[in-house]
């Protein structure tokens, strides 16, 4: 194999990595009340690409941590239909007429050298993504929202 091949293989196979890794919450210094904020945030954001009553969501990770236990409550008092994660389960064929659920992934972490704190949120093949401050236990966007298709 040349070395040209070697370099085409590990580049494909490092972005594949970024793109599937870890997800969770990997920020060490969030509150309770920085993680409902964050959630109630992340929640108006996706209603504005989709709409609560008619999104159906299926979690592709655990929610255990802070963040995911805030943002599950926060979308299901928001109207969304929201599967929890279950390994075990395969995603069920929607019925005929009914959108499959999407699938739903995120990460809160703190970006190499910031006080910021960045949540990602990946439904389907989408992602959007805002960082934040956060003061006194208060939450301050450092930015606008960015979403990728």
């Amino acid at each position: 194999m040349s070395m040209r091949a070697c370099l085409a293989l590990f580049a494909t196979l490092w972005l594949a990595a970024c793109a599937n890794g870890p997800y969770g919450n990997f920020a060490e210094r969030t509150s309770p009340a920085v993680n409902q904020q964050l959630a109630q945030a992340t929640v108006r954001q996706l209603a504005v690409v989709h709409p609560p009553a008619s999104t159906r969501l299926r979690f592709a990770q655990e929610t255990r941590d802070g963040f995911g236990t805030a943002l599950l409550s926060t979308l299901r008092a928001s109207g969304y239909s929201v599967q929890e994660f279950d390994p075990k389960a395969q995603p069920a064929p929607a019925a005929r007429g009914v959108v499959p659920a999407l699938p739903l992934n995120y990460v809160v972490d703190t970006p190499k050298d910031t006080q910021l704190l960045r949540v990602i949120l990946r439904v389907g093949p989408e992602t959007l993504s805002r960082a934040y401050g956060v003061q006194n236990d208060r939450l301050l966007a450092a930015g606008v929202w960015v979403r990728k298709e």
